[in-house]
């Protein structure tokens, strides 16, 4: 059992030996790949919280119209008159022409 856990040490040691970090001219680009690294990440970060909070600070949302409130409602009750139709629920269907203005 002792030979074979000095057998996988040298092995092990030569292993790390021949590596590319033991070769000081490769720091530099070790150095640059991780600041590359950083700078992608922090990037896609910045994407996904403008993506979900957006650039705009002032917290301001225009009114809509009548005339796209009123599209919305119409659009709304027939989805729900496509659901209702789909539940074999007629009492829930409600005409769009009878919408409350």
């Amino acid at each position: 059992m002792e030979n074979t856990k000095a057998t996988t040490l040298d092995i092990t040691t030569n292993l790390l030996k021949r590596s590319s970090l033991s070769d000081p001219s490769k720091y530099p680009l070790w150095v640059f790949l991780i600041i590359v690294g950083c700078i992608v990440g922090g990037l896609i970060g910045f994407s996904v919280w403008t993506m979900y909070h957006g650039l705009d600070d002032n917290n301001t949302f225009k009114d809509v119209s009548f005339e796209q409130r009123k599209y919305m409602r119409e659009a709304r009750q027939r989805n729900l008159n496509g659901l209702a139709v789909e539940a074999r629920r007629p009492d829930m269907i409600i005409p769009i022409d009878q919408l409350n203005w």
